[in-house]
C-alpha cells in the first residue's frame, strides 16, 4: 500500500510546532495528542526542517531530575532553550507514492513511532503510526 493512500484511509493529524518555538511548546503540543510520540519541525513553508521525539524531549525538559553526567547535560539543565537548538535535522520520511513496507524497517530501526510522510516537495502531509500499522495487521 502507498502512503498516501494509508492517509486517506486513516488520516492522522501531525504534531508540529515551528524551529523558534521553545521546547515547551512542544512538550504541550505532545501532550495535546497523547497518541502521538513525534514532533516534527516546520519552516514557514510547511516543509519537514526537524524531529523531535518524546523521550529526548522530556529528557531535556526533566534534566534536573537526573544527575548530572557530562557538559551537555549541566548545559541542558541550565538553558532550554528553542527546537531547533535540539531538534535532529536528520528526520526519516515518506514520500505520498512510496510503498509502506519499502520504509517500515528504517522507521523501526530509528525506534520512531510516526512515519512523517510528505508531498513532492517536502510539506508534511501527515503522519502513520506504527501502531495504526500494527491493529491493522492483526486486524488482518
Amino acid at each position: 500500500m502507498k502512503a498516501g493512500n494509508w492517509l486517506e484511509a486513516h488520516p492522522r493529524r501531525a504534531v508540529t510546532v515551528a524551529a523558534d518555538d521553545p521546547l515547551s511548546v512542544a512538550a504541550q503540543a505532545l501532550l495535546d495528542e497523547p497518541e502521538s510520540r513525534d514532533v516534527y519541525v516546520l519552516d514557514d513553508d510547511g516543509r519537514v526542517r526537524g524531529h523531535l521525539g518524546f523521550r529526548r524531549l522530556a529528557g531535556i525538559l526533566l534534566a534536573h531530575l537526573r544527575p548530572t553526567h557530562s557538559r551537555r547535560q549541566l548545559i541542558e539543565r541550565i538553558t532550554p532553550g528553542t527546537v531547533d537548538e535540539y531538534m535532529d535535522e536528520r528526520v526519516l520520511c515518506v514520500r505520498h507514492d512510496e510503498r509502506i513496507s519499502d520504509v517500515f524497517h528504517q522507521h523501526m530501526e530509528r525506534r520512531v513511532e510516526d512515519i512523517a510522510v510528505i508531498d513532492d516537495d517536502g510539506r508534511l502531509l501527515g503522519v502513520i503510526r506504527v501502531r495504526d500499522l500494527l491493529k491493522a495487521a492483526l486486524d488482518g
